[in-house]
């Protein structure tokens, strides 16, 4: 009769954890880089000058990098998912982080971009002394005198 010698399991079979910190390190970078090249060619495709020094870009909308910003952020996020699914747990939390900030910069330049293209209306206010005189002339032409 043969014994088996069974072998515990701990319940993780992932990456080896100086694994899973390196392709962490490794996914963050490649995040960094992908998201710089994609928000410099969104800003090119809507139009701002980079090398003009003359150039006026106050006019050029924000929108496209942060759409760029707001793609690339869940593709980090599907990619810690699929981190987690493997069990490289490092892995997943820094995508998730990285993720989540690229999702947060994309959010809060959309808002910026909706406040510069919708100012608001201006208020009444007060507009310097008034003269209740229609013209230089005498006290019988004011009013309420």
């Amino acid at each position: 009769m043969s014994t088996a010698h069974a072998r515990p399991t701990s319940g993780r079979s992932g990456l080896h954890p100086l694994a899973d910190v390196v392709l962490a390190l490794l996914l963050l970078a490649l995040d960094a880089g992908v998201a710089l090249i994609t928000y410099l060619y969104a800003l090119a495709q809507a139009g701002y000058a980079f090398f003009d020094a003359g150039a006026d870009n106050s006019d050029v909308s924000m929108t496209a990098p942060a759409v760029g910003l707001a793609v690339l952020g869940l593709a980090v996020l599907a990619t810690a998912l699929l981190a987690g699914r493997g069990r490289a747990i490092v892995t997943a939390c820094g995508q998730t982080l990285a993720g989540l900030a690229l999702l947060g910069v994309a959010a809060v330049a959309l808002v910026l971009q909706y406040h510069d293209d919708h100012p608001p209306a201006p208020e009444p206010g007060y507009s310097g002394p008034q003269t209740q005189c229609l013209s230089d002339g005498d006290n019988s032409e004011c009013h309420g005198s």
